[in-house]
């Protein structure tokens, strides 16, 4: 279906704010983690085994995400998922049993990957020409980033008009699912059936035997393991630069919060649009995220050594937050590089993201181990796994490098 510019660029922007907005609920709880239990009268661990099982099936659903893809509109697959996390919403709103706050979060999972994330990739994928593809990502991160921040805050506004925390979480609730059925309007207005680009095969001949071929293309598993790699080190990041502030650098947690707000809020959009926009003025995006990787593994090789000097260990961590993004803004533009053909997009994605985000699995177990038995040791663990899977990440991307070199060699030929 051929486009016009603004019609594209508005998909751009209803897209990402769709993703951006359609997992507030779902992780509600790192947002108002005493509410959710005072509402629900769970124990610790009873959230925790929430966030748990949203994990393991949102995991297990990115092959299926991939599949129903090829077989159904983007417009239909995004609708079913707000409206389906609407209904979990109300349903959420009514203070349900333990028992059925897991059956809410196991379809939340199903609702927020299954039908929503590769059709994401696989419309976002084809909204630009390859040339775009790190500006395109990036931008729709910065912007899941600004609408993740923006419904953050309004509902943390809204919390603070009632006197009662608990009916003010129900209404937090009722207002997001309303949210929902307002955008799988909007998806269901706007979307198109389908979005391609003009010059790539007929859709026809890839159906059947699709996700053999998927699974039969090299790229794919080199994607996927590339990710695997980046994911390692951002999951490592992320989770942890917070804690590593106050307690070995010995920040109070007001400044360490002070500094979670500016790498969640203010580093996302700016890595986001800076990152696409610098991206696609390499010759190669994996060039790119080369130079990115070996940038933080020098930051996370110099962070133990910094320990002393507080203020420009805190600017490392800042910059290696700021470098994180970067690799996560744009590393999924990369699947034309990887020899993934745009038709083969949405099962591919799927594939790629089950192998890439596995390490959500077991990370933050495993490191919560080594810094349970000595934490200025256990950080160091950390840097250096994040120094040992950047320098896999790198010699993975310029495999993946050098095969799409050689493949456009010959097609040149």
């Amino acid at each position: 279906m051929e486009l016009s510019k603004g019609k594209r660029n508005f998909l751009v922007v209803l897209i990402s704010f769709m993703v951006g907005i359609i997992y507030f609920i779902p992780y509600i709880r790192f947002t108002f983690y005493d509410q959710t239990i005072a509402a629900f009268q769970l124990t610790n661990m009873e959230l925790g085994n929430l966030g748990a099982v949203y994990g393991l099936v949102a995991l297990f659903c990115y092959p299926i995400s991939g599949f129903l893809a090829e077989k159904f509109s983007p417009k239909l697959l995004l609708a079913a998922s707000f409206i389906g996390t609407a209904a979990m919403t109300f349903w959420q709103a009514s203070f349900p049993s333990y028992g059925a706050l897991l059956v809410i979060y196991i379809l939340f999972a199903f609702f927020t990957t299954a039908t929503l994330w590769s059709p994401y990739i696989a419309v976002l994928r084809n909204l630009g020409t390859e040339e775009e593809q790190g500006k395109l990502f990036g931008i729709s991160e910065a912007m899941r980033g600004i609408v993740s921040t923006v419904t953050g805050f309004v509902f943390v506004w809204i919390l603070s008009l009632f006197a009662d925390a608990v009916g003010g979480f129900r209404a937090i609730l009722i207002i997001g699912a309303v949210v929902y059925i307002i955008f799988a309007a909007l998806a269901i207005i706007f979307l198109p059936k389908n979005v391609s680009r003009e010059e790539k095969e007929n859709e026809g001949k890839k159906e059947k035997g699709s996700i053999l071929k998927a699974l039969k293309l090299p790229g794919v598993w080199l994607m996927g393991l590339f990710i695997f790699s980046c994911y390692s080190i951002i999951a490592a990041g992320i989770n942890y630069l917070g804690t590593y502030t106050t307690q070995i650098l010995g920040v109070s947690a007001s400044v360490s919060s002070s500094l979670a707000i500016i790498r969640s809020y203010v580093l996302t959009v700016v890595a986001g649009i800076g990152a696409g926009i610098i991206a696609d003025k390499f010759k190669s995006r994996l060039i790119f995220l080369v130079y990115v990787l070996i940038a933080i593994i020098v930051c996370a090789v110099a962070t133990p050594f910094l320990s002393n000097l507080v203020t420009l260990a805190i600017i490392v961590t800042m910059v290696l937050s700021l470098l994180y993004f970067m690799m996560k803004s744009v590393y999924f533009s990369i699947m034309g590089e990887s020899g993934i053909p745009v038709a083969m997009t949405g099962i591919a994605s799927g594939i790629v993201s089950f192998i890439g985000f596995i390490p959500d699995a077991f990370i933050t177990s495993l490191m919560g181990s080594w810094l349970d038995k000595d934490p200025v040791t256990g950080f160091n663990m950390i840097f250096a796994w994040i120094a040992i899977w950047g320098v896999i990440a790198i010699v993975l991307a310029l495999v993946i490098y050098k095969r799409g070199k050689k493949n456009q060699l010959i097609h040149e030929k």
